[in-house]
């Protein structure tokens, strides 16, 4: 294979590479500001092995939710 050959794929998976890094730093920052961690998940009672009720605490706020298969529900506007 020609020397210039070689030296041109080189250099294009140099820059792909370049580029999957910066692709990957802006994504991680991205995700950061996205999911700032103000949800936790509080306590979770397994009710059935399908239905469980979850306190989860979103900005301070803690709220009582029942999940099934089917959805999510709201089971309080919020825990005192």
């Amino acid at each position: 294979m020609p020397i210039l050959y070689q030296l041109s794929l080189l250099l294009t998976i140099a820059g792909l590479c370049a580029l999957l890094v910066v692709a990957l730093r802006l994504a991680k920052t991205w995700q950061l500001k996205r999911f700032s961690g103000d949800m936790s998940v509080v306590d979770r009672v397994q009710l059935d092995q399908q239905v469980s009720l979850v306190i989860v605490s979103v900005r301070g706020k803690e709220m009582l939710l029942g999940v099934t298969p089917h959805g999510i529900t709201p089971l309080t506007g919020g825990l005192e």
